[in-house]
């Protein structure tokens, strides 16, 4: 099998010929190419597709991520972001002053927007380069990050008490721009769309508030994506153990678990194929063999359920070095075949 194939097997309910590899890395990829700097990938589509590609041909994991960094639908709504050469982008300025402002949330298209635009556009390329080898993923966003890219997070916690009312009207409405988004993503030849949702964890809000202002938006994310043809991934950052059986209802394909959760009670409790969950950090501050060691604890807790995928639970920065991402990868490659 080829990575693609393998990656397409767990899916489709097959068994594949050993645990698929896929660690979240999007903007590190720049350091694959030499030169590159963060504002040439996160502007150019040319530069975005180069950098992915180079990164996952020298690697030889088994599926990447398309995307610049956590504010794609902020931005390209309205919000003001700082994007320097040497660092992901830094928020400037909200669109919004309080949620009581969603009117001012006007629905765009996401091929007329930055970095939406961009972002498309390298999926194409992406697709037309290594569509047939390695499995292709696109980024979008769960409505509460979005509604965190568009107004500051406390003004959307306090109305989750105060206004619950308007927080549904300002969700709505970042809902309807990630599905036409994600749906675009799709079409553009994505095989599955991730999206980030860490503002829904219970490190950030209850799981009577998951249910209430995360799951049902969720999962009309994830029919759209799945109308368009692909397959769909929650991402969501931070502790997700209390609400695991809640995001397992969502129809989602693949679910992601972080660091700070135990894959033992994350299988447990999901019925789903699921994505992790070494600790991002661990690629910049560890060692090669203390990336082989906890690469293969972690496979010995999660391949024999066969709906694993070996991954990140997190984004690994470009502080990584690359002997870790080698070791990570050859770990998974030595502990993941099945007989």
């Amino acid at each position: 099998m080829n990575s693609k194939q393998r990656m397409q097997a767990l899916t489709d309910g097959k068994q594949p010929d050993m645990v698929p590899i896929f660690p979240k890395i999007s903007f590190a990829t720049i350091k694959s190419v030499p030169g590159m700097n963060f504002h040439d990938y996160t502007t150019s589509p040319e530069h975005m597709a180069n950098a992915i590609i180079s990164s996952a041909r020298k690697y030889g994991y088994d599926a990447v991520g398309i995307t610049t960094d956590i504010a794609n639908e902020g931005m390209a709504l309205g919000s003001i972001y700082e994007r320097p050469a040497d660092r992901p982008s830094k928020m400037v300025r909200y669109l919004l002053d309080t949620i009581d402002d969603y009117e001012k949330v006007v629905m765009a298209d996401p091929m007329s927007k930055e970095p939406t635009k961009t972002i498309i556009r390298a999926t194409e390329l992406v697709k037309k380069e290594i569509g047939d080898e390695i499995y292709i993923t696109s980024w979008c966003n769960g409505p509460l990050n979005v509604a965190s890219q568009l107004v500051p997070l406390e003004e959307v916690l306090i109305g989750m008490i105060d206004d619950p009312d308007t927080l549904h009207e300002l969700l709505e409405r970042c809902l309807q721009f990630s599905m036409r988004y994600a749906k675009m993503l799709v079409e553009a030849g994505a095989d599955a769309v991730s999206f980030g949702h860490a503002m829904a964890s219970c490190t950030v809000i209850s799981r009577d508030r998951y249910r209430e202002f995360a799951l049902p938006y969720e999962t009309r994310l994830v029919q759209a994506i799945h109308e368009a043809g692909g397959k769909a991934i929650t991402h969501i950052c931070g502790n997700i153990e209390p609400i695991i059986s809640d995001v397992d209802t969502n129809g989602s394909d693949i679910i992601d678990f972080d660091h700070l959760c135990d894959p033992v009670k994350i299988l447990q409790s999901s019925t789903k194929i699921i994505r992790g969950n070494l600790d991002p950090a661990l690629f910049s501050n560890g060692t090669p063999e203390e990336l082989y060691e906890e690469t293969a604890r972690i496979m010995g807790l999660c391949k024999d359920s066969r709906r694993f995928i070996l991954g990140s639970g997190c984004e690994i920065t470009e502080n990584a070095s690359e002997e870790n991402i080698r070791a990570f990868v050859q770990a998974g490659r030595d502990h993941g075949k099945y007989e």
